[in-house]
């Protein structure tokens, strides 16, 4: 074999190796990154008619980070420790479809719900739904200060946002109970913590509002869990709650239902 075609086998098979590398880079970053709809661990979704039936119930869980669970180590979230409290007081198979997408603000959600017939199908299957949105609308990721000025002139937009959301939820599934995440101030341990309380709770006040006004929705308070010792119940990242704090609005969300 001369010299040459060595040469040329060595760079056809350099460049195969580059490409496999990087096409493997490219996967695994995708598989960390993704967050479109994911089952519960260990849970398969039912086939279409199989919920509603004695046995079965179905969650569909929609929102932002907060619904995925984003700062549990456990990696249960709310949506997991809700399924853990069903599963005792029902007796019945809970399986949960999370839609959840972090940074999502009220009107990605609205758009996916007024424009994306799988979700639309799965909010119409469910016989319960979660709800968390609103965090982003308020809280900016790349802000350096909370200025809770800035905070409360973001509420009009963002409710108006929310309200479609909640019309349209209930009127794809009317039968369907709708649990709502309040809001709580992850910032509650900072000098203008009165402030940004007042924020959230004016934010939380007018959610109540809205919610109401359908006699399936349901506000879950959240905010005195972390009021009193925000670090207790926060992540590391000083925003997204910890196990225990997904626990707690888990729990919550069960008693809801009772």
């Amino acid at each position: 074999m001369s010299t040459r075609i060595m040469w040329r086998i060595f760079g056809i098979a350099g460049f195969l190796f580059t490409v496999l590398l990087v096409t493997g880079f490219y996967l695994g970053v995708k598989g960390v990154s993704y967050s479109g709809p994911v089952a519960s661990p260990g849970n398969a979704i039912p086939e279409a008619g199989e919920i509603g039936s004695k046995n079965k119930i179905l969650i569909v869980s929609l929102g932002d980070s907060l619904t995925r669970g984003t700062g549990d180590e456990t990696g249960k979230g709310y949506v997991g420790n809700l399924q853990d409290e069903l599963r005792k007081s029902s007796k019945r198979q809970v399986f949960d479809y999370n839609l959840g997408i972090y940074g999502y603000r009220a009107e990605n959600l609205l758009s996916d719900l007024q424009h994306r017939q799988d979700i639309r199908a799965s909010v119409k299957e469910a016989e319960i739904i979660t709800l968390s949105i609103g965090a982003n609308d308020l809280f900016h990721a790349n802000e350096e200060e909370v200025d809770p000025a800035v905070i409360s002139k973001r509420i009009p937009t963002a409710m108006g946002a929310f309200q479609k959301i909640v019309h349209d939820i209930t009127a794809i599934n009317p039968k369907a109970t709708l649990l709502y995440m309040g809001l709580y101030n992850p910032f509650g341990d900072l000098p203008n913590a009165k402030q940004s309380n007042a924020v959230v709770q004016a934010w939380n006040n007018q959610a109540a509002h809205v919610l109401n006004q359908y006699h399936a929705a349901v506000m879950v308070p959240t905010a005195d869990i972390f009021q009193l010792d925000v670090k207790k119940y926060l992540s590391s990242d000083h925003y997204h709650p910890n196990a225990e704090g997904y626990r707690r609005i888990g729990l919550r969300m069960a008693q809801a239902l009772e």
